[in-house]
């Protein structure tokens, strides 16, 4: 498939936020340019969602040309830069025009073999931009034609383009012999990106990015992670690839993972590979990873980029275990260590951290990530290299952690008759639980109309008496489970509910399942010896989100 992307089958979870951008890029037509910054957290899946707008937009239309560019690394210097970015252009949008993705897998083309390719397809605004190009002696008046490429063949045709370019944060980098010219940048591209024919979706290092002037303007589309029905969907997908059984994985990992689609990939995959099945081997293989496999591969590799000094990344450490275990937001006087107390080298320590992704917070605060998986490893690397610990001390512990984690989950349990208005009974319980653990009442509330929705449907098709309901709050979700003799609601072929007549009619129970997915992180229906079983998961730690799009600046 075209710039590697996953099939559709198993693009799990960004279906509406995919829609939502494809939308956007036909808007342009009526030249209507709304540039988008995609952002989220690392390992999140911005760059797998960018390659997905490619191909629909590659595909499924003909009216708006796509190019997608990763800004490498390794091409920072601006003449390999702006002749990589414009000969992948060209290749990209000759490919658009016969849908021939063969193009879209070529490298190394020369300015040379470019040229001969449009002169064949009689594309004169090509051959007119790599005339210009070609004649320009300056460094910098060859990056501005590159990156003007879309904009002047979109002036040329009339035809849209959307320009999706990934690890953006890079062209801060680029440089000539004598100096960096991250400057000249916010100068080259302002006409490109105000032009109403040319749409530029970025995405990268969200803190860099909003570094950046250029950034001023963009509209910011927080990608979230995954939900736990996605994630467990996803986790169950990569499993089956290998064989393995997939209705053992155990809920409090998956949870754990925290809907990042990199770290379900690795736990996955390494599960699938050693053919693990019991809850424990599940565990095992987690922790494996965060000590030696690619979670740990990845994070050391951010480590090292924003503390490439290694006499200073241990005391780093100490600082980082410190903030992600105090259980607030960490100011920089309290952590030891003249690298956090002496201003000479606390800003530059600061910035890096944040930049990394390492730290959050504001106005001189630290706080540690809503990330688990990121806490576990800071975990490892301080018992291995602060206290020296062994690996196989350093394995037991975090499986001990995690253990605890689980154990310390406080379960409700209860059973209401099948009777009209019983579900206010379960509802008013629910609320009395949130207030003895100081849960949020937004979510409480949330959970209460999803709680009722759940609970009327059972009444309606148990064909018992009796409805049984548990609630289980862990350290960061609620767990709320509804069970009864009932099973006439799901389809055998798929276990999701399906709305028959009587529901299609009366539009207020038709819309009961709706409101439990709308009001919760996931909805599963399961099969049991009793009937059937709702179970309704709300993700505490995404509670205090606030508004996923809006203006950076």
């Amino acid at each position: 498939m075209p710039l590697g992307t996953l099939p559709e089958k198993d693009f799990f979870g960004r279906k509406e936020e995919l829609l939502f951008l494809y939308n956007k890029a036909l808007e342009l037509q009526k030249s209507i340019a709304e540039n988008i910054f995609l952002s989220g957290r690392r390992g999140i899946g911005k760059t797998e969602l960018l390659k997905q707008l490619f191909n629909h937009l590659f595909w499924a239309q003909e009216t708006t040309a796509p190019f997608y560019y990763f800004v490498n690394n390794a091409l920072l210097s601006v003449s390999d830069f702006s002749r990589d970015y414009l000969t992948q252009y060209l290749c990209q949008r000759l490919a658009f025009e016969k849908k021939e993705s063969s193009l879209l897998n070529i490298e190394g083309l020369s300015i040379k073999g470019i040229y001969s390719l449009a002169e064949e397809r009689r594309a004169g605004w090509a051959c007119e931009i790599l005339d210009r190009y070609i004649n320009t002696e300056e460094p910098l008046d060859s990056l501005r034609l590159a990156l003007g490429a879309p904009y002047h063949a979109s002036l040329s045709t009339g035809m849209p383009a959307v320009i999706m370019i990934d690890n953006f944060q890079m062209l801060n980098n680029l440089y000539l012999p004598d100096k960096a010219v991250s400057a000249d940048i916010v100068y080259l591209l302002e006409k490109p990106i105000k032009f109403l024919k040319t749409q530029y979706v970025i995405t990268g290092n969200q803190a860099e990015i909003q570094e950046m002037p250029l950034s001023a303007g963009f509209v910011k589309i927080e990608v979230q992670p995954l939900s736990i029905e996605d994630a467990s969907a996803m986790f169950s997908s990569i499993l089956d690839k290998y064989g393995n059984r997939t209705d053992l994985i155990p809920s409090a990992l998956i949870n754990h993972l925290g809907g990042n689609p990199l770290y379900i990939s690795a736990i996955a995959k390494n599960a699938g590979i050693r053919k693990r099945s019991e809850d424990k081997d599940f565990w095992k293989v987690y922790i494996d990873d965060i000590m030696a496999g690619r979670i740990h591969s990845y994070w050391i590799t951010a480590i090292k980029k924003a503390l490439p000094d290694m006499s200073i990344r241990r005391e780093i450490l100490e600082g980082l275990h410190r903030i992600y275990h105090a259980g607030e937001p960490f100011s920089r006087d309290r952590i030891p260590g003249r690298y956090f107390s002496d201003n000479k080298y606390a800003e530059k320590i600061t910035k890096a951290l944040y930049l990394s992704g390492l730290v959050s917070g504001e106005f001189g605060s630290f706080r540690a990530p809503q990330d688990r998986v990121l806490t576990d490893l800071i975990d490892c690397l301080y018992m291995k290299e602060i206290l020296g610990k062994i690996n196989r001390d350093i394995e037991a512990e975090l499986l001990g952690s995690v253990s605890t984690s689980e154990e310390n989950a406080l379960s409700f349990e209860m059973t209401i008759p099948s009777v009209k208005e019983a579900e206010l009974v379960a509802a008013q319980c629910l609320e009395q639980i949130g207030k003895n653990l100081n849960l949020d009442r937004d979510n409480i509330e949330q959970l209460q109309m999803a709680v009722i929705e759940a609970c009327i449907n059972a009444i309606e098709h148990s064909k018992g008496d009796r409805i049984y309901l548990k609630f289980v709050c862990g350290e960061d979700r609620l767990e709320i489970s509804i069970e009864s003799s009932g099973s006439e609601f799901i389809s055998p072929e798929t276990g999701e509910p399906f709305i028959m007549k009587g529901l299609k009619e009366d539009i207020g129970r038709g819309w009961g399942i709706k409101l439990m997915r709308n009001f919760t992180d996931s909805v599963a229906f399961e099969r049991t010896e009793k009937g059937m079983r709702v179970v309704l998961v709300k993700n505490l730690l995404r509670a205090s989100k606030t508004e996923n799009k809006d203006t950076i600046g």
